[in-house]
């Protein structure tokens, strides 16, 4: 009877959970927009009320406890990425963007990221993680990812992590390259004079890659394995992720959504099974350079 109530209250927990980040996720934004259209501006300050409820709840009501520190992260990250959407809104900052070229613009949108990546870690710390917790390592690189029986598979040893991450991230880029076309790739002069932004799109991939393995996994996923288990946390910070690119994403929309939600998937089992951040950061990396050389060639193009 024991072992039917735990069972019971851990579907319940993971089902409430699962029903809570899609409600506070950009779902109900997408359904807006193909039912009403534009999405009305009260619709966030609704998720960011629901999360309240829920944290307020988990004070009194100690079956939902457990999901306190992660609905926490939750509500915190969703208003530090609206603070720095709002900075973007502007209209201070929408002229200087304007005017200032593709180089500084990208510069000031990658230090907004690292900006809510700093509230998030400031947060982890004041809520007591330690950096093991959050993934901030570089994890276990050479650790098996699974372990090779020696009587079945004598003198055979397993993938390490590290070299899995490595031949995703030279296998990712290409396909990346891919999905963008080869039909679309540039003359020869508009490459020339690419070429000197190419370093700092570099930067500006690793950046970006780091700023979003640490606010949509690293900062989440500890807790969620947590309250749902390591598969489930999985899927759940992937959805979030997905969803997250609907809007602006590139690309955006439902391709955008399961491309991300995929994506997010795979960064979080490497993340999971590394132990660190390391391994999804450089498979991230290897995506993004792409994706940003080729944003630096249509700023000349």
């Amino acid at each position: 009877m024991d072992t039917n109530q735990s069972k019971s209250t851990t579907v319940s927990l993971s089902l409430f959970t699962w029903a809570v980040v899609l409600l506070v996720s950009d779902l109900p934004n997408a359904i807006w927009q193909a039912v009403c259209g534009e999405p009305p501006a009260w619709l966030f300050w609704a998720k960011i009320f629901i999360l309240l409820i829920v944290i307020l709840v988990s004070l009194a009501w100690k079956p939902i406890q457990v999901m306190r520190s992660y609905f926490i992260l939750l509500l915190v990250l969703m208003l530090a990425l609206w603070g720095m959407n709002w900075v973007m809104g502007t209209n201070t900052y929408s002229q200087w963007q304007k005017q200032a070229g593709w180089l500084a613009a990208m510069a000031g949108f990658q230090l907004l990221k690292l900006a809510v990546t700093s509230v998030m870690i400031i947060v982890l710390l004041l809520m007591g993680r330690k950096r093991k917790e959050f993934f901030f390592t570089t994890g276990e690189l050479r650790a098996p990812i699974k372990p090779v029986k020696a009587e079945k598979n004598p003198g055979k040893h397993p993938m390490s992590w590290g070299i899995l991450g490595l031949i995703l991230g030279v296998c990712i880029a290409p396909l990346t390259l891919l999905f963008f076309g080869l039909g679309n790739l540039p003359s020869a002069d508009i490459l020339v004079e690419a070429l000197p932004l190419f370093p700092v799109a570099l930067l500006f991939a690793a950046t970006n890659a780091f700023s979003e393995e640490t606010q949509y996994r690293a900062a989440m996923l500890g807790d969620a394995q947590r309250i749902v288990g390591p598969d489930q946390a999985i899927w759940l910070t992937a959805t979030f992720f997905g969803f997250a690119h609907y809007f602006g994403g590139a690309p955006a929309g439902v391709p955008g959504v399961l491309i991300a939600g995929l994506l997010g998937a795979l960064f979080a089992r490497c993340m999971l099974g590394s132990k660190g951040i390391v391994v999804p950061w450089f498979i991230h990396f290897c995506q993004n350079a792409v994706i940003f050389a080729f944003w630096a060639i249509g700023s000349v193009a």
